[in-house]
């Protein structure tokens, strides 16, 4: 009775399945127009429906199952549908993956998991690959039974008669879930800071990229605002890499929610953040970015109950106006923004005079050379006067450019990019050379002056300073008590350590020392005490303001209450009318210098202005700012 039951299971199996069979064996290359199905011993072939023979051959069946067994087992998903896409089989792999049975699925066509996320022209594209017929492989978004979306890679190959004719497509898919999310991290990776979570410079250059593509050469504006945090070695170096990178995090979430969503806000690295703003209306938008970026920086930021207070220096370049290239607009951005931080502002807009890279920048750099071995140099001298006395108690020198066919240039114009390019080196010689000179010719006529000097912060890294400075005193015969050398905040705290080092031994020297612009940089008050100096100068910023804002009063007031505590004189700047010169002198500060007093004059107008001006000259030679003993 066994061979005929199992005859009849065959029979059976051939009624109910032969479509779905035939769809599998055509995938297992079984000779064309031949239908096989088996059991562990008999093997049944049928040709066009018709029952041809019938015989045991239990190794072959053995191999055929075998290869059911692993379509069955496969972890891609196998269909096999009609020509008009009806469902006659899927494997396994397929329900675990979509949620559908075989029962529910088999009948009905694969478009039950249409998902809504491509148009017509992507599917009709689709069946005219396959209908020609030929192979059709790409991805597609579908959906699963509880409703939710998954990405599928898929492999269609159509099954054709011995006359050519498609009759049937079997399709692998797979199921594409974890690479995508993986292909996702990966580009997001590429394209996004990892700190922040902001786009980083490669996607902000493909932003800007874009937009001047989008603009094809219209013109439409276009700015890029890059944002330094001023000082942030230092805060890294007290509070730890970990707490820095908590303040990255948080500067970039209050940028992001301070800008408008159009503007793209981007990290591109290191303690940098940058703003693009896209379809300006006028040239007020900048200066509105720039508030919001000062302003969303304006509140102290929390590290661990701790108050961090940040600033920032911002450059600005604008399209086309600066560059029509990404490339050049960023690096002019990044030009800007380091003329910011060295000047202590808050926000510089880029000009062609500060680019050391422009041809006009490289021309003017040339012709300075000529003009520093040439003497075409000349310094003016600002008077610089006691409050006590009335009368002057020395000069800052400042040097003018008198070109021969320019006329005179402004400091501003050649002073920073000679910082840029190196010329300030031998600048610094030749004003401290000419301002030595004429202090020796003062005070061989008994004209008891000190000359200050401003040098630069790499002035300040020159580890040969102190040396040069020692040799061009002994030339001019100069005591080194008469002169005094100016130095910025900014230039002393961008490298604390080399800058003390070198003052210290200018100190040693005998020279006298004055923090020029005090108010405007980052020095803490410990660190102010380490330097050895014996003056500093307020900022003109605040005194010029001094009668009208209370702030800029009480900054005065407290820097001079500050000043005296530790020892050091004081000497304000800008000041440009009567009434802030008595508040000054009410105030207790030392000197003044500013417009009301006296301009900056040449040496011979300066020496008239001695004997005629009511600020000249005292009868006697004590110089009111003696020198601080440091001990």
């Amino acid at each position: 009775m066994k061979p005929v039951t199992t005859f009849l299971r065959i029979l059976v199996v051939v009624a109910v399945a032969e479509v779905l069979v035939t769809g599998i064996f055509w995938a297992l290359n079984i000779p064309r127009g031949m239908i096989a199905v088996m059991t562990d011993t008999v093997l049944l072939t049928v040709i066009g429906g018709s029952l041809i023979y019938l015989w045991v051959v239990k190794p072959v069946g053995q191999e055929l199952r075998a290869r059911v067994e692993a379509i069955d087992a496969a972890g891609e998903m196998i269909v096999i549908t009609d020509r008009n896409g009806v469902v006659e089989y899927v494997n396994p792999a397929f329900a675990r993956t979509t949620g559908y049975t075989p029962a529910e699925i088999i009948g009905r066509k694969l478009s039950l998991l249409k998902s809504g996320s491509h148009d017509q022209a992507f599917f009709r594209s689709l069946w005219e690959t396959i209908s020609i017929p030929r192979v059709w492989s790409g991805e597609m978004i579908n959906r699963r039974k509880d409703g939710t979306l998954y990405p599928e890679e898929q492999t269609i190959t159509p099954v054709t008669d011995e006359k050519g004719r498609v009759i049937r497509f079997v399709a692998i898919k797979r199921d594409i879930t974890e690479r995508k999310k993986t292909e996702q991290a990966i580009q997001h990776m590429a394209y996004y800071d990892a700190l922040t979570g902001l786009p980083n410079r490669t996607m902000l250059y493909n932003h800007l990229l874009n937009a001047i593509r989008a603009d094809a050469g219209e013109g439409k504006p276009l700015a890029l605002l890059l944002a330094d945090i001023d000082r942030f070695k230092e805060i890294n170096d007290t509070l730890g890499h970990d707490r820095g990178d908590e303040i990255l995090k948080q500067v970039g979430r209050r940028l992001r929610e301070a800008m408008f969503e159009r503007d793209i806000v981007a990290r591109p690295g290191g303690d940098e953040f940058s703003v693009l703003l896209l379809n300006m209306a006028s040239s007020k938008d900048i200066d509105v970015a720039i508030q919001k970026i000062l302003k969303a920086l304006d509140l102290p930021f929390m590290i661990e109950n701790l108050p961090i207070r940040v600033e920032a220096s911002i450059g600005v370049a604008l399209y086309p106006d600066h560059a029509q290239a990404a490339e050049i607009l960023f690096r002019r951005a990044d030009i800007a923004m380091h003329n910011s931080k060295r000047a202590g502002i808050s926000s510089t807009v880029y000009e062609p005079a500060q680019d050391k890279h422009s041809p006009q920048h490289l021309a003017l750099m040339g012709e300075l050379h000529y003009a520093i071995e040439h003497n075409e140099l000349l310094l003016f001298y600002q008077p610089k006067i006691s409050l006590k006395t009335r009368h002057i108690v020395g000069v800052e020198a400042l040097v003018r450019w008198k070109h021969p066919h320019r006329g005179m240039i402004p400091p501003d114009q050649f002073i920073l990019p000679a910082e840029q390019t190196g010329l300030i080196h031998p600048l610094t010689r030749w004003v401290l050379a000419a301002g030595m000179r004429q202090c020796k010719a003062w005070r061989d006529v008994g004209m008891e002056l000190t000359v200050s000097v401003n040098l630069s912060a790499r002035n300040l890294l020159d580890p040969k300073l102190p040396a040069q400075v020692t040799e061009q005193l002994q030339a001019a015969g100069v005591n080194p008590d008469w002169m005094r050398l100016e130095i910025t905040e900014s230039a002393i705290m961008s490298d604390p350590a080399h800058a003390l080092d070198v003052l210290t031994r200018l100190h040693e020297m005998g020279i006298r020392l004055s923090i020029d612009d005090f108010g405007i940089g980052y020095s803490s008050l410990v660190y102010l005490q380490k330097l050895p100096v014996d003056t500093v100068k307020i900022d003109k910023s605040f005194v010029i303001n001094m009668t009208k804002s209370q702030n800029d009063a009480v900054i005065v007031r407290s820097t001079i209450d500050l000043a005296h505590n530790l020892g050091l004189k004081v000497i304000a700047e800008g000041v440009e009318s009567e009434e802030i010169w008595n508040q000054l002198s009410a105030l207790g500060c030392d000197a003044a210098q500013g417009y009301y007093m006296a301009r900056p004059m040449p040496a011979d107008d300066l020496t008239r202005w001695l004997h005629e001006s009511p600020w000249g000259l005292s009868p006697s030679t004590v110089n009111p700012l003696p020198d601080r003993h440091l001990t």
